[in-house]
């Protein structure tokens, strides 16, 4: 747990590198109260930054951190301030780990925003996940790239797939990256029997899976988890470590997948079509096969 000045401070000290490298300065208000260079209006608490290339603006405001960034006013007028990034922050919740990753989040942001350097390397960098931050708040849901990211930093053997799978079609396809690679690595893990490993795979797969967009949660539960078959000791062997979400979902598609009004289903799996540029969105496979399901069952999938 922290006090909101020491947040503050570490924010401070945190940014500091990032913001002085890109040419800015703290701004130091007319009307502080102690040491901090802070703007306080009730429950918001602003740290204010100019230079030449404008002005950064991070607003601390209930579980939020807001990060701005506005052009210099020319008539010296108020500035227009345009949002960056929304991170979560919660001083109960939060310890020196978290208050420098938030820092990481931030800077990472700055330099985007105004970095030279990553100008001309962002042409070629990888796609960038989802921040914990951003998902936590609300901002943005966690997406199948941010999935992939996650679990190739956990299992080193999936680095080189995941990079080459952006680098052939441009963009990162998460259904082939996992039907060719992902899901064998999770369904090894299964089978090991080791909790431990087990419980650490789960703690990545139901953190995305609560705060994932549909097309992610249908990634984990019929891609990757659908490959259980069905296996009755793969089953109950993950049960306890799954997420209230994400129990109940699992096991009806995998009891679904192999029944018989499962099997097209299974093969459309095993032999996704060739990619194609995107075009309108169709409902996913598995907002699909739970309406299949629930039609066939009286409003619930097979049991």
């Amino acid at each position: 747990m922290l006090e909101l000045n020491e947040a503050l401070g570490g924010v401070i000290s945190g940014t500091a590198a990032a913001v002085k490298e890109n040419g800015f300065e703290i701004v130091k208000p007319g009307n502080m109260t102690d040491d901090l260079p802070v703007t306080r209006d009730g429950e918001h608490s602003c740290v204010d930054f100019k230079g030449e290339k404008g002005k950064i603006r991070i607003e601390f405001f209930g579980n939020q951190v807001l990060l701005s960034f506005a052009e210099n006013s020319e008539d010296g007028g108020e500035e227009n301030y345009t949002k960056a990034s929304v991170n979560y922050f919660n001083l109960e919740e939060f310890d020196q780990k978290d208050l420098k990753s938030l820092c990481n989040e931030l800077n990472e942001t700055i330099n985007d925003k105004f970095s030279e350097k990553r100008a001309v390397a962002k042409k070629s960098k990888m796609p960038t996940p989802v921040s914990k931050s951003a998902a936590k708040s609300g901002a943005q849901a966690y997406d199948g790239n941010t999935l992939a990211n996650r679990l190739s930093a956990m299992y080193p053997e999936l680095k080189e797939p995941y990079r080459e799978n952006f680098e052939k079609y441009g963009s990162f396809l998460p259904e082939e990256f996992f039907i060719n690679y992902g899901s064998k690595v999770v369904i090894d893990v299964i089978k090991s029997r080791d909790k431990t490993e087990i419980k650490r795979l789960f703690k990545v797969l139901n953190d995305i899976y609560e705060n994932g967009s549909s097309e992610t949660q249908g990634l984990i539960a019929v891609t990757i988890l659908g490959e259980m078959k069905n296996d009755s000791q793969m089953c109950e062997d993950v049960k306890e470590f799954m997420c209230d979400d994400m129990r109940e979902p699992v096991l009806l598609v995998n009891k679904y997948l192999s029944g018989k009004s499962g099997e097209k289903l299974r093969k459309k799996l095993e032999n996704p079509p060739p990619y194609k540029p995107k075009k309108e969105k169709k409902p996913g496979m598995f907002a699909q096969m739970m309406a299949q399901g629930s039609a066939q069952n009286g409003g619930m999938p097979p049991m």
